[in-house]
């Protein structure tokens, strides 16, 4: 019986004994996070004017970083409920098609269609009301953005480069 207690115990003490795998400590941890934090470009638009003919954004174009991770405040500053507005951002040369089928998506979809030339796209604002739209830049390349609440976006459009 002892020679069994002895067995067992020392088959125990050899089972918990140490491995070659690394320890990962909250400095190893912490690193990691300093090492994969994301680089971010910030960017405040305005969606302004009251009228189909004074509404635009007040920033043409935007000129990001590949890689980089995007913040853009959306300002509505319209006053005017009728003056919905948004961003979305698509590959070049699609707002035509994007366009015309936003308004087929319609507001459950907040204008937005399931297209595979967009990008990303924010919330509607409201007007007097601020959206944030995060989202990572994509490869190298021209791109555009508009406002996608029907008959916006001939108006309310512009340019979108990746360096």
């Amino acid at each position: 019986m002892k020679k069994l207690t002895l067995i067992l115990f020392v088959s125990i003490f050899i089972s918990c004994g140490s491995n070659n795998e690394k320890n990962t400590t909250n400095e190893d941890t912490n690193q990691k996070t300093i090492n994969t934090e994301k680089k971010w470009q910030e960017f405040t638009i305005a969606a302004i004017g009251n009228t189909m003919s004074e509404m635009k954004y007040d920033v043409e174009n935007i000129t990001v970083q590949e890689g980089n991770w995007v913040r853009i405040y959306l300002i509505n500053e319209g006053i005017d409920p009728a003056m919905l507005h948004n961003i979305v951002f698509i590959n070049f040369g699609t707002r035509k098609e994007v366009a015309s089928q936003s308004m087929e998506a319609g507001p459950s979809k907040k204008f937005v269609p399931d297209n595979k030339n967009v990008i990303a796209y924010s919330d509607l604002a409201q007007p007097g009301e601020t959206v944030i739209l995060e989202f990572e830049a994509p490869k190298k390349g021209n791109y555009e953005f508009f406002c996608s609440y029907p008959g916006h976006a001939e108006i309310m459009r512009g340019y979108f480069f990746v360096k």
